[in-house]
């Protein structure tokens, strides 16, 4: 539709006849040169027309631009030839009439302004203008369909990417107004993780409002939608796919809260424990996952050993159950992050038991001496000691049955009283006499209930302690010796032994001697108290004393101690000791004068001579 607009005037002198055709085209500019310099009136004529009409639409008359009733005779003289011209190629203009009408559809955006002058033969000129007015016939277009934005999951709340603008050829109210965002790929239900952000003449923004998680939703497919201000509006589209990228924002997670495995004590190395698995749901290097033990927090010795790649526990070094029964390993699972994530894990293995150990036995001597040596004076049913067995295989006691426990020797002087829970004791069974045997060489055999059975020997030496139940003894009740009355003191005269059977070493069967008797015996003999040799005291005198009666007493060291007695008699032998003595210190004799050869005169008695207490002599003869 074409609107008449007001057309200024301007006062110019009036031009002769109309020049036709050809010629006319050629004067025009001469018109316009003199209508330029003030000579003839030129008047202003402004249109408007809609864009994308049809062809042949009106848009108006040039007439319309001259004083009203001033209708030029002979038509318009155009300032548009017939070369390449916009005007002429958009709009139809008839120069008789000054009717003008659009020769094609126009578009504002390619062309929004068109003006050209037309004269009339009486020198009078119009300078039309025709202005394209805008309609909404473009949506907003976005530069490109689609875009992809990758984004780091660990990009905090409030982070803002930059999404190209739409563009809109329309003008004014008719151009892009506003951007929605309509559709985002996510949880029903669940909060927005995107809002745009656009205010005049920022750009526009994506605004991240929470956390992503790559692991959750690799993708977040988003439309964001461009309108303009028409009625209706107009839309454009742009596809934005959101790429969240990895982070090593995860640990590796074990499959399990703790593995549990069991594995015999005579397992070689090699054995395969159990299969540690940990996935990480992050990428490439972030989600390769390592294996290792952590020896700091268990298994300091090295039993154990994780493949760093397939997570395989297998065993190192030989188990022992009885040192360990249990192994509790901390088992660390690395992803290989820059900087890279660990979690742990706590791996139980059970070591079971096998028949790889023998019975032991334990004694513990319930005697005085706390040792093996019993009194030989205990009676039946003394304790001896203590004897405790045990296995330290699994089930290995001997009151479960595990174990069962033999006396060997002793010719039943002894035996074994079961107590329960592995205890016996070793008991007196019969009489003892160590004077008779002193020793006694016991086994004690404990045997498991395994299969095959295994089996552990004890030997026991059981010694008997001596009580002072022996007297001493002298081969013989009675002794004689004799020794010369000039011998000096000191001189040995005989040595006695007593014998003791308690224990040699002992106080028992340490024997002390001593002499007994009258006084005058005690005074000339004595006796060493150790070796039991009899000796000289004093001088002898057989004269005086020619015999001497004692009494030797052996008595042994015992508590209380025990004696015996012998008898002793010890004859003085003569010795030349004494000078010949005369009864009388004078002899007095008469002989008369005449007594013949060989008369007795007197006869001498001499005492103590030639080894007797008188000695007769010959009669002195004259």
């Amino acid at each position: 539709m074409a609107r008449r607009l007001r057309a200024g005037r301007c006062r110019g002198g009036q031009g002769g006849a109309a020049p036709t055709g050809r010629a006319l085209a050629l004067l025009l500019p001469l018109w316009l040169c003199a209508a330029s310099g003030g000579a003839a009136p030129v008047y202003n004529l402004s249109l408007t027309v809609d864009e994308g009409l049809p062809a042949e639409t009106l848009v108006g008359d040039i007439c319309a631009g001259l004083p009203a009733g001033a209708d030029p005779p002979g038509g318009f003289l155009l300032s548009e030839g017939s070369g390449e011209s916009a005007v002429l190629a958009d709009f139809h203009i008839q120069p008789e009439t000054g009717i003008i009408r659009t020769a094609r559809r126009l578009d504002r955006e390619r062309r929004e302004r068109y003006s050209f002058a037309a004269a009339t033969l009486r020198g009078e000129v119009v300078q039309v203008e025709i202005a394209v007015t805008d309609v909404n016939d473009h949506p907003p277009r976005f530069p490109k369909e689609s875009l992809q934005l990758n984004i780091s999951e660990l990009s905090p709340p409030g982070t803002a990417f930059r999404l190209p603008a739409a563009r809109d050829p329309d003008a004014g109210r008719f151009g892009t107004q506003g951007y929605a965002l309509l559709e985002e790929s996510g949880a029903a239900g669940e909060p927005p993780l995107f809002q745009l952000r656009f205010v005049r003449p920022e750009p526009l923004e994506l605004v991240l409002l929470r956390r992503l998680d790559r692991e959750r939703v690799d993708v977040h497919r988003l439309v964001v939608e461009a309108w303009d201000g028409g009625s209706p509006r107009r839309r454009g589209r742009l596809r934005v796919s959101v790429r969240v990228l990895d982070e090593n924002d995860n640990a590796p997670a074990f499959s399990r809260g703790e593995y549990r495995a069991r594995l015999r004590e005579d397992a070689p190395p090699g054995t395969v424990v159990c299969r540690l698995r940990a996935t990480d749901p992050d990428l490439g290097a972030n989600g390769e996952v390592r294996y290792a033990i952590n020896r700091r927090q268990s298994d300091p010795d090295g039993y154990f050993a994780v493949e760093e790649r397939s997570g395989v526990l297998r065993l190192r070094r030989p188990l022992d159950r009885e040192a360990r029964a249990l192994h509790r390993l901390v088992v660390e699972a690395r992803d290989g992050g820059s900087q890279p994530e660990v979690s742990s894990v706590l791996v139980s293995v059970a070591v079971l038991d096998v028949n790889d150990n023998r019975p032991s036995i334990r004694l513990l001597y319930l005697t005085e001496t706390g040792g093996p040596r019993v009194s030989e004076g205990a009676r039946p049913g003394d304790y001896v000691a203590r004897v405790s067995v045990s296995d330290a295989d699994e089930g290995g006691d001997a009151e479960g049955g595990g174990i069962a426990l033999a006396l060997l020797g002793g010719d039943g002087a002894f035996a074994l009283r079961a107590a329960g829970a592995g205890v016996f004791f070793l008991c007196v069974a019969g009489p003892l006499d160590r004077e008779s045997r002193d020793l006694y060489e016991l086994r004690l055999v404990a045997t498991d209930g395994g299969a095959p059975p295994l089996s552990a020997e004890e030997p026991l030496l059981l010694l008997l302690a001596d009580l002072n139940d022996e007297t001493p003894a002298f081969p013989q009740p009675h002794y004689r010796a004799a020794v010369s009355e000039a011998a000096s003191p000191g001189t040995a005269v005989i040595r006695l032994t007593a014998s003791d059977a308690d224990e040699p070493g002992s106080p028992n069967a340490e024997v002390r001697y001593a002499l007994e008797g009258d006084a005058a015996a005690l005074a000339l003999l004595r006796i060493d108290a150790r070796s039991g040799a009899v000796s000289t005291r004093a001088r002898l005198d057989r004269e005086r004393q020619a015999a001497l009666e004692l009494r030797v007493v052996a008595r042994d060291g015992g508590v209380p101690p025990r004696a015996a007695a012998c008898r002793l008699s010890v004859r003085v032998e003569d010795a030349n000791d004494n000078e010949p003595r005369f009864e009388r210190a004078v002899y007095r004799a008469r002989l008369p004068e005449h007594a013949p050869r060989g008369r007795r005169l007197l006869q001498v008695r001499l005492n103590g001579g030639f080894g007797g207490p008188e000695v007769d002599r010959e009669p002195f003869w004259f």
